[in-house]
């Protein structure tokens, strides 16, 4: 006992040491069930090479099963170098695990529970509503759903979809438009969670039943033409992109592109500024690519901008701030 007390010490300050260590500041999710015994898994030549490979483990259910990050191309490596066994998809023959003892046992039962297990199909949408957003919005809203990391929304004026007016990917369940920017008449849509799979995968479920809503704009003259100031350039500053509108527009329907046709934009939104700030986005937005805007004085739309290349800001610019959705 004067022998075996220290090195359950050592062990326990090990495992405190490397599963509680500092989280990297973008740290990818558990992806991996690995089964190795605690005392290769707590040794420091084992640690280091796992933080050299990337991989990382984030939970400890000792003697023998860890879960953590784990590269793919890792699997046949750890077996070879150090005997240990990876599990990516639901473990079936979890009774086998009994001989690591309860703990095993509780992390396999855990483990499972992780899986999207037979996804629901469409219509997945249980809730929904259209509501008014300030004075002149609109904002469609649907019940969260389990696992979604993002969500893709179609809104068309065919019931069936056949043609679609607009698409783009959300990070939010809720989505903000100004009906002066769309025509008047009958809107569907519709949204397809996008759900992170415990593999690391995303996975774009079946889209939901349609919904709809009415455009009926405020009785006025016919539109106008209000041209944008010439812009070359737009500046992304502090996560947010800003352009020069036309005197009188109040509300702005913005795409942004990577290529200048916007033949297949990477997001179609909607805000009340000449300023918007992409963080609610699931898409990169970078330098090199393109934005264009339609403004709308709060009655009728203007006319698309030409396109106008994203550009790094200057340093210390100032910006508006606005409702991002």
């Amino acid at each position: 006992m004067k022998i075996r007390i220290p090195l359950l010490f050592a062990a326990a300050l090990a495992a405190s040491s490397f599963l509680n260590s500092p989280a990297p500041a973008a740290e990818a999710p558990a992806n991996a069930l690995l089964v190795v015994p605690s005392e290769t898994a707590f040794d420091r030549k084992f640690q280091d090479y796992l933080e050299k490979k990337g991989a990382k483990l984030l939970e400890s259910h000792p003697p023998s099963v860890f879960v953590g990050h784990i590269p793919q191309d890792l699997d046949q490596e750890l077996e070879k170098k150090y005997g240990a066994k990876v599990y990516r998809q639901k473990v079936d023959d979890w009774a086998s695990f009994a001989r690591y003892g309860e703990n095993a046992v509780f992390a396999v039962n855990a483990w499972n529970k992780r899986f999207v297990e037979d996804p629901p199909v469409a219509p997945l949408v249980v809730s929904n509503r259209v509501q008014k957003a300030g004075r002149r919005g609109l904002r469609l809203a649907w019940n969260d759903v389990m696992k979604a990391t993002s969500y893709r929304l179609q809104i068309s004026r065919a019931e069936d979809f056949s043609k679609i007016f607009l698409e783009t990917g959300i990070g939010d369940n809720q989505y903000l438009l100004y009906p002066s920017l769309l025509e008047d008449g009958i809107y569907y849509w519709r949204v397809a969670p996008v759900v992170l799979l415990n593999t690391g995968k995303y996975w774009e479920m079946p889209y939901t039943s349609a919904y709809s809503f009415a455009v009926s704009n405020p009785a006025g003259g016919a539109a106008v033409s209000r041209p944008a100031p010439a812009q070359a350039k737009a500046p992304l500053n502090k996560g947010a992109v800003t352009w020069q509108h036309a005197p009188g527009d109040r509300y702005f329907r913005l795409q942004l592109s990577n290529t200048a046709d916007f033949e297949a934009p990477l997001a179609d939104v909607f805000t009340d500024t000449c300023a918007y700030r992409l963080s609610g986005l699931p898409v990169a937005v970078a330098p090199g690519q393109y934005l264009r805007f339609m403004g709308s004085d709060g009655r009728r739309a203007g006319d698309w901008s030409a396109p106008i290349e994203i550009v790094p800001g200057a340093t210390g610019a100032r910006k508006k701030k606005g409702r991002a959705r």
